[in-house]
């Protein structure tokens, strides 16, 4: 029986998309790259804001004319699994979060072959990739008013970390250069075992993994970040570690984040920018936002433009507020969606100002980069230290490192030529 799987949404539900790839293929089934070319497909949904969520079900329905059977799985299960409705039901299985580790004996397949020595990472277009997520935790420690995720995955519940060690090391045996720890909220890892390990603590248990791999940490809460900044910012000190902070602040408006329930004030956010800037001038810095939240007024929109501004993240995601059924948030009174409009229109055309700006910096510099995948026309994408990206004119085998020189930036990226080396 051949498997397809598709991943929507954040880099946690993309480690669960290829976990259970891997978990398929160890219990014999044939990973197929297309819905047409197999008998079940399995969907892992993200359900952040309605649109999304209404893009889920649509791709339900197309999956389920393409291939016999769906099986979905992720955020919208099983808390919206009633907007899924139309033929392809009676061949659909909604499989929780906690239990997709179950999904090939449920596919009758668990044992009916002898699972395969070494398992290949699952194809992207025609290119292995050679990176891979490492899902750190399900749930968070926060109770934000808006957040669906919250409410799909639950409390924190931590893996070991010796269990996150072992998988560290399983995706550098199936040849990844580049691991992705990932979870709502990195920073809160370890917050429910016992002695209450911090994250600080599992990057020295991975630091002892031998292997010239690099190591991207993912989004944390400023909250969780207040209890380890100092022992975080030395973990960054190791060269595979990239110098990156994905530090969501949502508003810079401490009124908006009071009635967000985030936990932090902007001064908090602020500080641990500063405090991280000051021990790595080069530090990327990603931040989200959220426009339009309920109440949001004028002079609350006003503050988060002032402290973007201050701060020039090198990467701003900006997402409107979309009421979820079930959060605090959906009984507030949201705000006019012309207005939600144009201010997401202002603070985006900021975005690519500050970030352009910020980047531009680069240009003229040489930095080492590493191949990581493959783009449009021939072209490759490979990061630097600091996990900036940088588009390459031409193809490089992925996984190598290369010595580039930055000729130009755009608003969300580099450009970089190899330096006395041609392919």
């Amino acid at each position: 029986m051949r498997v397809y799987v598709e991943s929507y949404g954040c880099s946690q539900n993309q480690g669960e998309g290829s976990a259970i790839a891997r978990d398929l293929a160890r219990h014999g089934y044939g990973l197929a790259d297309a819905p047409q070319d197999a008998e079940v497909s399995v969907l892992v949904t993200c359900g952040v804001i309605g649109s999304t969520e209404a893009r889920m079900v649509r791709r339900w329905a197309e999956l389920g004319r393409r291939s016999g059977r769906v099986v979905v799985t992720g955020c919208l299960v099983p808390l919206r699994t009633g907007e899924f409705r139309g033929p392809a039901l009676d061949r659909t299985t909604f499989l929780p979060i906690h239990r997709q580790g179950e999904l090939p004996a449920l596919l009758d397949g668990a044992g009916r072959s002898e699972p395969a020595g070494r398992i290949p990472l699952p194809m992207v277009g025609a290119a292995r990739p050679v990176w891979e997520e490492v899902v750190l935790a399900q749930g968070c420690t926060s109770g934000c008013s808006y957040c669906f995720s919250r409410l799909a995955r639950g409390p924190i519940a931590s893996l070991p970390a010796d269990a996150i060690v072992e998988r560290v090391r399983g995706a550098l045996s199936r040849g990844a250069r580049e691991v992705r720890l990932t979870g709502l909220d990195t920073a809160a890892w370890g917050a429910d075992l016992p002695g209450r390990p911090r994250l600080p603590d599992l990057l020295r248990a991975i630091a002892a993994v031998d292997g010239d791999y690099r190591l991207r940490v993912g989004m944390m809460s400023p909250q969780s970040l207040a209890e380890c900044l100092s022992d975080y910012l030395e973990s960054l000190v190791d060269r595979r570690v990239y110098r990156f902070l994905h530090l969501p602040v949502q508003s810079g408006s401490d009124r908006i984040l009071d009635a967000m329930h985030r936990g932090y004030d902007v001064r908090t956010f602020r500080a641990q920018v500063a405090a991280a800037r000051e021990r790595f001038p080069d530090l990327h810095l990603s931040t989200d936002v959220i426009v339009g939240f309920p109440g949001e007024t004028d002079d609350d929109h006003a503050a988060t433009e002032r402290l973007i501004e201050e701060v020039a993240p090198e990467t701003l995601n900006v997402t409107r507020f979309s009421s979820r059924p079930g959060t605090v948030a959906a009984r507030l009174r949201p705000i006019g969606p012309r207005v939600a409009k144009a201010r997401s229109r202002s603070i985006t055309t900021l975005r690519q100002r500050v970030a352009r700006r910020r980047l531009e910096r680069w240009i003229g510099r040489t930095g080492t980069v590493r191949v990581l995948e493959y783009g449009p026309g021939g072209t490759a994408v490979a990061r630097l230290g600091n996990y900036l990206p940088v588009a390459l004119p031409e193809r490089a085998p992925l996984g190598r490192d290369l010595e580039v020189r930055i000729d130009g930036a755009r608003s969300t990226y580099l450009l970089g030529r190899p330096t006395g080396l041609r392919f």
